[in-house]
């Protein structure tokens, strides 16, 4: 457990949350203050989970202080609130909506709406609250130029190293005709309680996440028609909704941060499940985050662009955060 709580003291501190790493350095020194909250749960995520459901309390004012930055209030925060801290950290996972992705995926449906010309119907996979299958409606700023309503509540700017994304695809329009997405817990952010679950993993210090969280989240409230939110296991509920896809729109299956976390096995299922789709003539992409090293976390990340029947391709190198991009279509 000190490794854990080491490694995200790391991680806290380089994205930005000093409170947090604080925090977590003194857990990772003596980690006892916890472990009637974790018991033997040492996973990666722990400390996520921990974090989240303290943060929850700040939020619906349980505990109001625990958060101050001061080991006091947070230790006193355990204590007084351990069993509930314990419930929440045991079952409910994390859940995060990072709009700021949209910066590679945006462009990834401008390459596949161009590619074949017809109107798009988005599928994501783990989609929490379905913020990003709203990314037409976000507005955009690329070093080549804008794309997205002028009057958007919400404008995204990314940083593009190297490779840039291309003028000619942002003079490109999306038609998105339907949007549908599968998660295990799918997180409705127009009702209180899923809008503090949303900011209750939304770190402290991180001030321009949460005011993308609330830009998009206005956003989605305003829409005449929301993107319906599938309960279940994406892996084993995508073949039965591919089977059942129109012939005259491209199906674009998309995620930004699920898959990645997939057993090998379960991934090598998801892969025949798309490629059993994607023979059957009817169109379908798939946009994905791929990762090469040991720790998904960590590390150097990749756009993964198919369009049936051809290959996989390269379409961007990515920050996991949508932070900065570089083009490679």
């Amino acid at each position: 457990m000190r490794d854990v709580f080491r490694r995200q003291a790391e991680h806290f501190e380089a994205l930005g949350s000093p409170v947090y790493a604080r925090l977590a350095e003194r857990l990772a020194l003596d980690p006892s203050p916890v472990e009637p909250i974790l018991g033997d749960d040492d996973a990666w995520d722990a400390p996520l989970r921990l974090f989240g459901a303290v943060h929850y309390l700040v939020l619906s004012e349980a505990a109001p202080d625990a958060l101050s930055g001061r080991w006091e209030d947070f230790a006193a925060a355990l204590v007084a609130h351990q069993d509930a801290l314990r419930r929440r950290v045991a079952t409910q996972g994390v859940q995060t909506n990072e709009v700021q992705r949209c910066t590679f995926v945006l462009p990834a449906l401008l390459a596949a709406a161009a590619e074949t010309r017809l109107p798009l119907e988005l599928l994501e996979l783990g989609p929490s609250a379905g913020l990003n299958l709203l990314a037409d409606r976000y507005r955009y700023r690329y070093a080549n130029g804008p794309w997205g309503p002028e009057d958007a509540r919400l404008e995204l700017v990314v940083e593009e190293r190297g490779g840039r994304v291309p003028a000619g695809l942002l003079a490109e329009e999306l038609v998105v005709r339907r949007r549908r997405g599968i998660d295990l817990a799918p997180v409705d952010s127009t009702t209180r309680d899923g809008y503090l679950l949303l900011r209750s993993f939304l770190w402290p210090g991180l001030d321009q996440r949460l005011e993308r969280l609330e830009a998009a989240a206005a956003t989605l409230r305003e829409l005449p028609e929301r993107p319906e939110l599938i309960r279940g296991d994406f892996v084993r509920s995508l073949p039965a909704l591919l089977d059942e896809r129109p012939a005259d729109a491209l199906t674009v299956v998309f995620e930004t941060f699920s898959a990645i976390f997939l057993p090998a096995e379960t991934a090598a299922e998801l892969e025949r499940a798309l490629d059993t789709a994607g023979a059957d003539g009817r169109p379908l992409a798939w946009v994905s985050v791929v990762h090469g090293g040991d720790d998904p976390t960590h590390g150097d990340f990749e756009l993964e662009l198919r369009i049936w029947p051809g290959p996989a391709r390269l379409a961007a190198r990515v920050d996991p955060h949508g932070n900065w991009l570089d083009w490679r279509l």
